[in-house]
């Protein structure tokens, strides 16, 4: 019994594997092919990444209780990627705010 549940384990990793490479793979051949309509998102998983630098460059690594740590045997490189993590949370919570609230003072003078 538990050969045939490894065996189907290993099915199941190999056919992830291909769905993954897969999507990968048309993403990068449909974003190659459109090149001049795909500017756009380049332009989003740029702006992203500079943000997340940013965040890390922030980042205290002091977010998390050290207690917390030894419980879970977390270091302070994870206690830096979770603080990143929030102050980006934060930036892009701000950013879609102030997109909300600028779309709708713009409304009403579009008119």
């Amino acid at each position: 019994m538990n050969a045939l549940i490894n065996i189907g384990m290993f099915v199941v990793y190999a056919l992830l594997i291909l769905g993954i490479l897969a999507a990968v793979g048309f993403s990068i051949y449909q974003f190659a092919g459109n090149f001049k309509q795909s500017k756009t998102s380049l332009y989003g998983i740029v702006g992203l990444v500079v943000i997340f630098v940013i965040s890390y460059l922030v980042s205290s690594g002091s977010d998390i209780n050290p207690a917390v740590f030894e419980k879970v045997g977390g270091n302070y490189e994870s206690s830096k990627m979770i603080g990143a993590g929030m102050i980006m949370f934060y930036i892009l919570f701000g950013i879609t705010l102030l997109t909300l609230i600028g779309t709708e003072i713009a409304r009403p003078f579009k008119k």
